[in-house]
């Protein structure tokens, strides 16, 4: 029996939509339901799942980014995503974070029920034949790739070009990364193989593909296969320091586009009411974020705490005035959001090292103004 999680924001739930669906019939069972990522993590923590269905658009944590920590965590749950016509862009961010299908709300008719999960049911078993077969008591999450298999070096096949993608699909599932044995055990299936070097190559290449459009990774991090491999341990010696560079990447902030875009708006908001009281509560909750979360994400994101940034781009203000304008210090102050002028002299001089006063002779000397 598969075990389903229902993470949506309680409106499949109360509606009885999600009840509805026959589940049973097709091997399925609903494990849980979480109405937001955080309560989806948490419930993960303490139960096994072996699909999860989640909405994309939700408050305090978004699918996109529930995806991505359910990823690094229990890399062989299964996601399938509940979204809008709308939000396509999201879709393609999803399915190139691994999840196997998505499904329009508006299928989620009681004609549609039988489809829908037929369509799930399959989807799954296309998946775990790529995986390898079940093993007698394993559930889906436990068995990723079948039996574990450690052949002797010389225990070489012949190698199919079949049989080479289906292996290189095995290395898309993030287990090898956290986990000893699977690393070991796929850089064994590989060497079996007997790859000559212009194929082990390709195969390289392929995989340093795959990584990085999956892991969408920056032209800093992304990974570079060796052009030509004339012995296996320069191929292993790549899968190692790429499983490394990989672990700390995904161990690291990793954000989905649309939290970055949310920080985005809530940096705009910022400069555009810069004369006015700015509050991370506020600003969370317009870019429809929980408070804590929002914190944490605009840190890691911007590389200041709020407050750090509304006070550098407070003083960047009030720089500008100083330069292009001849207005009071208090004018100043006022405009980038003090109310008292010698706090705001402080603060300016804990920035710059000056004055305000001190700061525009200093500008105008320089400049010859």
């Amino acid at each position: 029996m598969i075990r389903v999680l229902i993470v949506d924001d309680e409106k499949l739930v109360r509606q009885g939509i999600i009840s509805s669906l026959p589940w049973e019939a097709f091997g399925m069972q609903v494990v849980g339901e979480a109405k937001n990522g955080e309560k989806a993590v948490e419930f993960l923590e303490q139960n096994e799942a072996d699909l999860m269905l989640t909405d994309l658009a939700m408050p305090v944590m978004s699918g996109i980014e529930l995806m991505r920590i359910v990823r690094k965590r229990y890399p062989n749950l299964y996601i399938i995503v509940l979204t809008l016509h709308q939000d396509f862009e999201y879709i393609q961010e999803a399915l190139r974070l691994g999840a196997i299908d998505y499904i329009a709300k508006v299928e989620l008719v009681q004609d549609r029920f039988h489809e829908i999960l037929q369509r799930i049911h399959a989807r799954i078993t296309e998946e775990e034949s790529k995986r390898g077969p079940l093993t007698q008591g394993a559930s889906a999450v436990e068995a990723e790739s079948g039996p574990r298999m450690t052949p002797a070096a010389d225990d070489a096949k012949p190698a199919s070009a079949e049989g080479v993608d289906e292996e290189t699909e095995r290395w898309s599932a993030l287990g090898w990364i956290y986990d000893d044995g699977q690393f070991e055990e796929r850089l064994q299936r590989l060497k079996t193989y007997g790859l000559t070097g212009e194929t082990l190559a390709r195969v390289l290449a392929d995989l340093a593909e795959s990584w990085n459009e999956q892991y969408g990774l920056e032209a800093a991090d992304r990974l570079n296969p060796p052009r030509t491999v004339d012995v296996w341990d320069e191929a292993e010696s790549w899968l190692v320091d790429s499983r490394g560079a990989l672990s700390r990447l995904l161990d690291g902030p990793q954000y989905s586009l649309d939290v970055r875009d949310a920080v985005k708006k809530a940096e705009r908001f910022i400069q555009e009411d810069l004369s006015g009281q700015l509050h991370v509560a506020d600003i969370a909750k317009r870019v429809n974020i929980s408070r804590s979360y929002f914190s944490q994400c605009f840190k890691d994101i911007t590389g200041k705490t709020f407050n750090e940034y509304v006070r550098q781009a407070r003083v960047d203000k009030a720089k500008e005035y100083l330069v292009h304008t001849n207005r009071p210090i208090l004018w100043i102050a006022e405009k980038t959001g003090y109310l008292d002028g010698k706090y705001f002299s402080s603060v300016f001089r804990d920035q710059t090292g000056l004055l305000p006063s001190a700061f525009r002779k200093a500008y105008r000397r320089e400049n010859g103004k």
